[in-house]
């Protein structure tokens, strides 16, 4: 009875670890104690804890999103996606594209946000720079397409030709915002 205890609870704690390392943002920074910060010794994370997220993780990168600067660099970009949050961009498109306001106006902040851009960028997409194509019934869902601007080529779109971003309602009614070079049919 002990021998199949051993041998699914490694398996069971790195699916424990995956589902953590998925859900979990990393933790604030404590505030250092002026005195303890020289005095105490660093703890060690439980076993578990150490393993990567997953096996093709690079063990380099989970150490370097357990850092302070990491941390730092994380809650900087929450920040910045909050204020952009709360500017109201206009756009031909808003409100005529059958999603809630709150969907419209997350997609050019999804955009923004895969390009490595901010509101604060030179020359940043904006959301009267999309084109809305229109939804469409296809295999996968209905799917809602928005051409995205040349100039996002010179802010890390690789993809040859036109790309798009999309947001695609499953069956289940799931949303889910993607880009790429998927085409809308026709």
């Amino acid at each position: 009875m002990s021998a199949p205890y051993r041998t699914t609870l490694p398996a069971a704690l790195t699916a424990c670890t995956l589902l953590a390392g998925c859900m979990q943002q990393p933790p604030d920074d404590p505030a250092p104690a002026p005195q303890a910060q020289e005095a105490a010794p660093a703890v060690a994370p439980p076993a578990a804890a150490a393993l990567p997220a997953a096996r093709s993780e690079d063990p380099a990168l989970a150490a370097h999103m357990q850092t302070p600067e990491f941390r730092r660099e994380y809650r900087t970009k929450q920040e910045q996606l909050q204020v952009e949050s709360e500017v109201q961009e206009t756009a031909p498109w808003l409100g005529s594209t059958g999603l809630s306001d709150a969907q419209e106006r997350a997609v050019p902040r999804y955009v923004r946000m895969e390009l490595g851009q901010s509101l604060g960028s030179a020359d940043p997409v904006r959301a009267e720079d999309l084109q809305y194509i229109g939804q469409f019934a296809e295999l996968d869902g209905t799917v809602y397409y928005w051409r995205i601007p040349e100039k996002a080529h010179a802010h890390g779109d690789t993809h040859g030709g036109a790309a798009y971003v999309y947001v695609r309602k499953d069956a289940s009614g799931v949303f889910y915002t993607d880009w790429g070079n998927r085409t809308p049919p026709g």
